[in-house]
């Protein structure tokens, strides 16, 4: 026992200085690091259409594409935060699922105007908003704030450079975090008044995690490659960029067309131009305007190649669009961190285009955000000299998924019937009135107005109702380009639904009606003629309108 005692103190003599060596070179070896700690990125890919689920109590449910959306929102933001890593991004989405089961909440009842923000149904939880719930009267931010999934998900994480630091405290402000029950974690974060149910959500986080990016990861919270191109990844939080650059090199372009009302260059109608082109050689350098997260980055539809960047500047969220590039040409990844002048892509003159040149759109408030004139934006940040708004030749492009602007009312009696442009039978003159107005302001839309449909109720046999489409097929999900075409469409309708004499929209399994415009969009049930979950019965693959009848 001695002569083994000897051997082991003489080993730890002679190992000494080596093992002294091991430890310095864990310190400055950054892969070394990483396995010991929970940071790391994670990295979503494709969200799915659905995913089935089973509780730790063995509770089996099937959680849908917005659902995993808004999942996909939580792991991203958490994939950008350093120490977060899996373990706290399971934690945060255990307690999203326990809240709201991943549904963005209003709560009419406290707040009235929260049921004005984007929402996937109402809660009357005392005050509570959002996917985890959080109180404004708690400090955790307004209604506008909690109404946003990647403010919620950036509060929950919260840290140093959190929204609330120090308090209310997010996960990173819990002194231990790392070494308690997941469960117990979640509760520390939430102060919920029943702190067991969290854990019955573990499996089903975990689930998400592995369908979201790919595989189970380790420790270190590293997963896989970038998702696909065309998936559409929630952009993490940003830094405040105080530079914005041009999105083309000096001497390199030639304005070609502004941002406003013009003649469509390919079907010579009245259109109305969202972007401002810019002519380049073909394969010009595309460089970021801002630091910023690509949340787009596809090839499809009239855009092309499609890229698109959100932004925290000047306070405020805005994403810029880069459109027509070559499959090849596109040079960034959905989720990928870039900073102002960084190499994005190349010019190229892919989908609606007549030549090589960059379409460069301005958003407000994000990707899906309406878009401004980029002239004056660029202006507005010292980073252009440019004409803003007006008029311009149609020299260049037309941008699938614009906006048709002011509309006029209908002359005459709006319920005469006329002949529908879109079948055989006939519609009312306000369909046919908004189905011009909205075509030529959005000409890559298809329309299906009249349709007899026995035995139903329905608008559709009285020529009062269409159905629009934004390049993919009924019964198919649209991609993230013709989604967001969608949402420009549908807002469009929406913000005139007055001048049009629209009654009500069905789009994406919610409903709103201008009957009860203070409700915002509310969850759509089907009506009882359609199952909601469904691609065409929840309108994911459509828009519905019906409009009023009478003056």
């Amino acid at each position: 026992m001695l002569t083994k005692l000897t051997a082991a103190v003489l080993a730890l003599l002679l190992l000494g200085p080596m093992l002294g060596l091991v430890g310095i070179g864990v310190l400055m070896n950054p892969a070394a690091a990483n396995c010991a700690t929970p940071g790391g990125s994670v990295t979503v890919g494709a969200v799915p259409e659905s995913l089935t689920v089973t509780t730790a109590n063995g509770e089996t449910f099937t959680l849908n594409r917005q659902q995993l959306t808004h999942a996909a929102t939580i792991i991203t933001i958490g994939g950008g935060i350093e120490g977060v890593g899996r373990p706290g991004i399971t934690i945060a989405l255990m307690a999203a699922l326990t809240e709201s089961t991943l549904r963005q909440l209003a709560n009419t009842g406290a707040y009235p105007d929260s049921g004005n923000y984007p929402n996937d149904g109402n809660g009357s939880d005392h005050d509570s908003l959002g996917l985890f719930q959080m109180r404004p009267q708690s400090g955790w931010g307004t209604v506008a704030e909690l109404m946003d999934p990647t403010y919620q998900a950036r509060a929950f994480f919260g840290g140093p450079d959190g929204p609330n630091y120090p308090s209310p405290r997010g996960l990173l402000d819990i002194p231990g975090w790392q070494h308690m029950d997941p469960g117990e974690a979640a509760q520390a974060v939430e102060v919920s008044a029943y702190p067991d149910r969290y854990r019955n959500y573990q499996p089903v986080a975990d689930a998400i995690l592995d369908a979201l990016t790919g595989a189970a990861s380790d420790g270190t919270g590293a997963s896989g490659s970038a998702g696909p191109a065309g998936s559409v990844v929630a952009a993490a939080p940003v830094a405040q960029s105080a530079r914005v650059v041009f999105p083309l090199p000096e001497g390199t372009w030639v304005l070609t067309s502004e941002f406003g009302p013009r003649v469509h260059p390919i079907t010579g109608e009245s259109s109305f131009h969202t972007g401002t082109d810019l002519a380049a050689p073909d394969g010009t350098p595309i460089l970021a305007a801002a630091d910023g997260t690509v949340t787009v980055a596809e090839f499809s539809g009239g855009y092309g190649g499609l890229i698109v960047i959100e932004h925290q500047i000047d306070g405020q969220t805005v994403a810029t669009a880069y459109a027509h590039m070559w499959e090849s040409g596109l040079h960034a990844s959905a989720g990928d961190r870039v900073v102002a002048g960084q190499h994005i892509g190349d010019v190229g003159s892919y989908g609606n285009s007549t030549g090589p040149h960059l379409h460069f759109e301005v958003r407000p408030g994000g990707t899906h955000g309406e878009a401004v004139d980029a002239a004056a934006w660029l202006n507005a940040h010292n980073a252009a000299d440019l004409p803003e708004a007006a008029v311009g030749a149609p020299t260049s492009c037309d941008t699938p998924g614009g906006t048709a602007g002011e509309p006029a009312p209908v002359d005459g009696d709006p319920d005469r019937l006329v002949d529908d442009p879109t079948s055989d039978g006939q519609i009312t003159a306000r369909v046919a009135h908004l189905v011009a107005q909205a075509r030529a302001g959005f000409p890559d839309t298809g329309w299906a107005c009249y349709s007899p449909r026995p035995g139903t109720t329905s608008e559709h046999p009285l020529g009062r109702a269409c159905d629009i489409t934004f390049g993919n097929r009924i019964g198919t999900y649209p991609t993230p380009t013709q989604l967001e075409d969608g949402w420009r469409v549908t807002n469009w309708m929406k913000d005139h639904a007055e001048t049009l004499g629209v009654e009500y929209l069905i789009w994406q399994g919610r409903i709103w009606s201008i009957a009860r415009d203070g409700e915002g969009w509310r969850d759509y049930d089907g009506g009882g003629s359609h199952d909601p979950g469904d691609v065409t019965g929840g309108h994911f693959d459509h828009l519905h309108v019906t409009v009023k009848a009478g003056a």
